[in-house]
């Protein structure tokens, strides 16, 4: 029944509507997104972009399937079946001619393990969260202060943040506000008891570190997995990497985003991003459980959840190698700073 459902999908889309290829291409890939259904024995699958365009794949015994080696290994990569991808899984694919319409004939499939990229995001996330710090402001000294931040255990520990001209204060809006609605605020305005943010270079023992921004006013930035999903109330529930008890997260689908998976790709639906690399939106659909993340938002004072102005998900850059030309999948250290 699902493999019919997964035909007739296809047949609509064929009949319904005409997509001119870059609608569904990224820099080398003619199709890259999400798998959402694959019928191995039927040679279809349907894929979603992170423009949010619906497409389809057919592909037959001459279509070469290879799992993307995701840290860019120079060995080449391992051939997979049809039958080895699953939904969730990423693609980056070729067609055998220039497609003219929604549904293309691949020729060539690079495959992304959903797994392995949750995997990855961990790692990456577990080192990206080591240059911020979170807490309570325990004294305000000229050119810096004590942070007392609560370790994922429970355990208390004080931080020595130092500040210089070039550190950015940062506050946001009363109410809703979106990512890019942060603007400049005077140190003087840090006072013993305010909540902060603070992300830059640490020392090698964690007992201090040289400012780069400072967020105001009780937001963070929180590195978390993906416990559920529930698009109809806008929320998702997610736990700190490290541990700790699960919280709420209330984000609205405007503020989801992907860190956009190849430089040189169509900016469809991109918005105005951090330094770094670009942001492209996403929906609820594109997540998954197991995901981890970035959130930056707010924890409320009572319920223990968090109101969200953004959640950032990093699937990875696709990019060609200018040696092999060779088309290359790269998940390393997350490219990600905060306005």
């Amino acid at each position: 029944m699902k493999n019919t459902h997964l035909a007739v999908a296809l047949l609509i889309m064929q009949l319904g509507r005409t997509v001119w290829a870059q609608e569904l291409s990224l820099g080398s890939c003619q199709i890259f997104g999400q798998v959402f259904g694959v019928d191995p024995l039927g040679g279809d699958m349907l894929v979603k972009s992170p423009s949010g365009d619906i497409g389809g794949l057919r592909f037959g015994g001459t279509t070469i399937f290879a799992r993307a080696s995701l840290n860019a290994s120079p060995a080449a990569p391992a051939r997979v079946t049809a039958g080895d991808v699953n939904d969730g899984d990423l693609i980056c694919a070729r067609a055998t001619a220039e497609p003219k319409s929604v549904v293309m004939d691949g020729s060539q499939v690079l495959v992304a393990s959903r797994e392995e990229i949750q995997g990855q995001q961990k790692a990456n996330l577990a080192e990206w969260s080591k240059l911020g710090a979170s807490g309570s402001v325990a004294k305000v000294n000229q050119g810096s202060f004590i942070l007392e931040r609560i370790l994922p255990g429970g355990a208390k520990q004080n931080v020595l943040v130092q500040t210089s001209p070039s550190t950015r204060f940062r506050r946001y809006p009363a109410g809703w506000a979106n990512l890019a609605d942060a603007t400049a605020a005077p140190r003087a305005q840090i006072h013993v008891g305010d909540e902060l943010y603070v992300r830059g270079d640490p020392s090698a023992d964690g007992a201090s570190i040289n400012a780069r921004l400072i967020l105001l006013d009780g937001f963070q930035a929180l590195t978390a997995t993906i416990d559920s999903i529930d698009a109809l109330a806008e929320a998702v529930t997610v736990h700190e990497l490290g541990g700790g008890k699960p919280i709420k997260v209330l984000i609205r689908p405007s503020d989801l985003f992907l860190l956009n998976p190849g430089l040189d790709a169509a900016q469809n639906e991109s918005s105005d991003s951090p330094r770094g690399r670009k942001l492209q939106t996403l929906d609820f659909g594109d997540l998954r459980e197991g995901d981890s993340v970035v959130i930056v938002g707010k924890l409320g004072d009572s319920s223990g959840s968090m109101k969200g102005i953004a959640l950032i998900a990093d699937f990875g850059e696709v990019a060609t190698n200018q040696s092999s030309r060779q088309i290359e999948w790269r998940l390393g250290a997350m490219k990600l700073d905060l306005p």
